[in-house]
């Protein structure tokens, strides 16, 4: 079951960094891939886009009578590997709504070869909740708790709602310490009208900000950035016209190092 324990892991590695409240989703433009349009050209029978959870009477029934293999967590062909994952979820639990969402979130994450799926709020919920409800734990309760607030965070007009929120779950994350008070004071400014940077004053409160963001986020992304700003204040540049051109890969880094440190800590 390593793989299955690593997929886990990935899944709150990949939480972690949606929920830092550093990526914006457009989803209008970027459709969650958990409800739309997936490609499969390997098996038809097999395809799961559309609508999360519906797959159709033939194709429940053919995962229900599925003759899977016990080492089927060491199938190298992603695909198979899938389908063989969701065939022991239905048998074992039932032709229910949580073995599918977890089926085909599973079948996407191998299918992305371990990058980042793109998931909304909403999906996030829903497949945590899925998660929690086939096998109860403090772990994902805990998750799907602060996944729901931050989805109240994410469409909330209030201002102090926003702080509130925000605050509870980057101390649940890293401790109550001053980066993340830092970190949320700044994220009010840009969500409820933007830094103001006037003065040096301003400047070094904005400087401030990205060093909290690298502190939570210690990834060469955050640190290029902060960087690129000390620069621009050295040299007397208005903010307002840096252009730090840093690359965003380094947040994958930041990832793959959570689940290698995870992994070396279990022996997996």
């Amino acid at each position: 079951m390593k793989n299955t324990t690593i997929f886990i892991y990935c899944l709150f590695a990949i939480l972690f960094y949606l929920g830092c409240g550093d990526v914006h989703v457009d989803n209008e433009h970027h459709p969650s891939p958990l409800r739309f349009s997936y490609t499969n050209e390997i098996e038809e029978d097999y395809d799961t886009s559309g609508i999360l959870y519906k797959l159709t009477n033939m194709q429940i029934d053919e995962l229900l009578k599925l003759d899977y293999p016990n080492n089927w967590h060491e199938e190298e062909d992603p695909e198979l590997q899938a389908r063989y994952y969701h065939a022991m979820l239905i048998q074992k639990y039932g032709d229910i709504p949580a073995v599918h969402i977890v089926g085909i979130f599973n079948r996407l994450n191998l299918l992305a070869d371990g990058k980042p799926i793109q998931m909304s709020s909403e999906d996030r919920i829903l497949v945590l909740t899925a998660y929690h409800s086939l096998w109860p734990s403090d772990a994902y309760l805990k998750a799907l708790n602060s996944s729901r607030r931050s989805q109240m965070r994410e469409k909330t007009d209030d201002p102090l709602l926003f702080v509130e929120l925000y605050t509870e779950e980057l101390i649940e994350q890293h401790g109550d310490i001053p980066e993340v008070h830092i970190v949320v004071d700044g994220e009010r400014k840009m969500r409820f009208g933007g830094f103001q940077i006037r003065t040096v004053e301003d400047k070094e409160a904005y400087i401030e900000f990205l060093n909290a963001k690298y502190v939570l986020q210690p990834t060469d992304y955050f640190l290029c950035i902060l960087n690129a700003y000390k620069k621009a204040k050295e040299d007397g540049i208005d903010f307002h016209l840096v252009i730090h051109g840093c690359d965003e890969d380094g947040i994958e880094e930041y990832i793959e190092s959570i689940i290698e440190n995870f992994k070396q800590e279990h022996g997996i």
